[in-house]
């Protein structure tokens, strides 16, 4: 000190040190604190994330989550729809009347599993995790424990479906047989994000999809959109491909366990038809119907191989729009002026994984 002190060079860059020191330790403590929403009420906030492409997937996870864990009553718990989606309740765009949906909010911080009851052979019941960067984890069926886990985060949202053929009792009683086993119950929260940016970052995802068709082709596309982090598809991720995923159909499947079809849009008047032949997937098919904004419009804008009746030669005939006496006729009139079909294959036969069996391209205007 001595020495400092005797250094009028020395003392002069002591101080100035002090003063960048000083200036840092200001700058840093008056740093805007990031707004977190601990429910769904505070996550859209004019203080909150301005939404980019790179931060959506996230944002649109923690959106669902703590929507979820609003209707569930809190974390660890399920939010069980003992009916069919409504066209009036629908969370998501491009949802569907195939399955009965349960959902929960996850803490796996500390560990986590989920436990499934037994249900009658040749019925369809699965279980989905999904992280909170929207990486879809491969799906789960039947009875049995299973480990939950993520790479990001402490919470998963997961999905469990039921197909349609189930009675809402039967599904009630089946849901109050699926049992959450965690060791931590920490509250999912999130960054608040500011609303308009996130939908204006949504629409230019949505629009994006288009853009990926042509560089892979629908075929390719419907493959590789949806990747996980822990198995083979880990090669399939696209940072553009998880956006637009995100986007489009939040919650979507692996290729594996459910490959989509989806048309372009179409003048919902007069009558379009598709005939062919079964795809033979290991659980079913459907096709559901909806407006130029992606949601259903009609309770009855579906069908899928449980209900609708084949030919006589074993192929199917779906008719959209045309005259009530139409086989497998589904309704495409709403007030958008626009429908388009999503084709969906649980449990995908070979032929559609393998060898790009496809039923959209069969549709055609029967003008």
């Amino acid at each position: 000190m001595k020495n400092f002190e005797g250094s009028g060079k020395n003392r002069q860059l002591f101080l100035f040190a002090a003063f960048l020191l000083a200036s840092v330790t200001a700058t840093a403590n008056n740093k805007p604190s990031v707004l977190i929403a601990t429910n769904i009420e505070q996550f859209f906030s004019p203080k909150g994330l301005i939404v980019t492409k790179e931060y959506y997937p996230v944002a649109e996870s923690a959106r669902q989550m703590l929507e979820t864990q609003k209707k569930a009553g809190g974390v660890n718990r399920f939010e069980h729809l003992s009916q069919l989606t409504r066209t009036s309740m629908q969370p998501v765009v491009r949802m569907n009347r195939d399955a009965y949906y349960s959902k929960a909010v996850i803490d796996v911080s500390a560990g986590a599993s989920i436990t499934l009851p037994e249900v009658p052979k040749g019925r369809y019941f699965s279980m989905q995790p999904v992280t909170l960067d929207h990486r879809p984890q491969a799906m789960s069926y039947g009875a049995g424990t299973y480990e939950l886990a993520t790479h990001r985060g402490e919470h998963m949202i997961v999905i469990i479906r039921l197909d349609s053929n189930f009675s809402p009792k039967e599904v009630k009683r089946l849901q109050q047989k699926i049992i959450i086993n965690a060791n931590s119950n920490k509250k999912f929260s999130s960054s608040a994000v500011q609303k308009e940016s996130f939908y204006q970052v949504e629409n230019q995802l949505k629009a994006n999809i288009l853009k990926l068709m042509k560089q892979e082709g629908p075929v390719q596309l419907s493959t590789t959109l949806f990747s996980s982090p822990t198995d083979e598809t880990r090669s399939y991720y696209q940072p553009d491909k998880n956006q637009t995923a995100a986007a489009i159909g939040w919650g979507g499947a692996l290729a594996k366990d459910n490959i989509y079809e989806t048309s372009p849009n179409y003048p919902a008047n007069g009558c379009y038809q598709m005939t062919f032949e079964d795809p033979k997937n290991r659980d079913f098919w459907s096709i559901t119907v909806y407006n130029k904004q992606g949601f259903m419009f009609d309770d009855k804008a579906s069908t899928n191989s449980y209900k609708a009746k084949p030919n006589t030669n074993g192929t199917y005939t779906i008719s959209l729009g045309c005259s009530k006496d139409s086989p497998n006729r589904i309704p495409i009139v709403n007030e958008s002026g626009i429908f388009s079909i999503t084709v969906r294959h649980y449990g995908p036969s070979e032929r559609v994984i393998k060898k790009g069996y496809r039923l959209v391209p069969l549709l055609k205007s029967m003008k």
